[in-house]
């Protein structure tokens, strides 16, 4: 089964679903390799105008694949930052594309799958869409850009209390502090991300770029924030915390840190 689908209508809109529905489309390394190569794809396809971004089922993405995470446990902290840095940028070299990037999100988002979307230009929402930076609920720093998304996107102050809280919000609540930039009923989230696509059709494709290289800021900074995050998560791969962390999700309770 392929773990990332691929398609392109006739005005150059192309749409890329994670299908993994069965895991809630968790981020492995299978589904890293078949996005980026994805990507590349497009990055040779001609007349391609902006991709829209989604989940197939029940889900967006509810971040990294658990089975994944545990892996790293076994391995060195400079294996784990390397692999981590080669993990991020198989999801962000999306950006690489240089045309509008829209996250259709008709279910949870959470941990890396909300940043993945948070480096998209615009989110689209169902009204039953939950979304958190998780990643601290796991003993884990966040990754996958979301010190650098983040702020951009709704602030220091907010990014901080989410980042640090790692609480889920519901999509009104995301519209109302700029998460998402419209929210919907279910059923018409892909038909939101057409429109907004289909309404930059008619700009020209020149400048669009132009404004996005103007708008996703600095690439420089972005690396720097993710071998930050690389750095930390590599330490943290080996901690009694993320182990914690771990245990938690699988048992399907509260974790119970310790202060060491």
């Amino acid at each position: 089964m392929a773990l990332v689908l691929q398609t392109i209508d006739s005005n150059g809109i192309a749409t890329l679903t994670l299908n993994d529905a069965a895991n809630l489309n968790a981020m492995s390394d299978e589904m890293a390799h078949e996005f980026a190569a994805a990507i590349q794809s497009l990055k040779t396809t001609k007349g391609l105008r902006a991709v829209i971004l989604t989940g197939a089922g029940k889900a967006f993405s509810a971040g990294g694949h658990l089975a994944m995470l545990e892996a790293k446990r076994s391995r060195t902290p400079e294996e784990n930052r390397l692999g981590m840095l080669s993990f991020y940028n198989s999801f962000l070299c999306m950006r690489e594309l240089n045309v509008p990037l829209i996250a259709a999100m008709s279910g949870a988002a959470v941990g890396a799958g909300l940043c993945v979307a948070c480096a998209c230009d615009f989110r689209v929402a169902s009204d039953i869409t939950k979304l958190g930076f998780t990643f601290l609920k796991l003993g884990l720093h966040p990754g996958m850009g979301a010190t650098y998304f983040v702020p951009r996107i709704v602030g220091v102050s907010v990014a901080t209390e989410l980042l640090l809280t790692g609480r889920v919000i519901d999509a009104h609540e995301a519209l109302r502090i700029g998460v998402v930039s419209k929210v919907c009923d279910a059923a018409e989230v892909m038909k939101a991300a057409h429109g907004i696509a289909t309404e930059i059709l008619s700009c020209g494709p020149g400048a669009t770029a132009q404004l996005l290289e103007t708008m996703r800021g600095d690439p420089a900074l972005l690396k720097q924030a993710l071998e930050r995050e690389a750095a930390c998560q590599s330490v943290n791969y080996a901690s009694d915390e993320f182990a914690e962390g771990v245990a938690a999700v699988k048992e399907k309770r509260s974790a119970r840190f310790t202060k060491s």
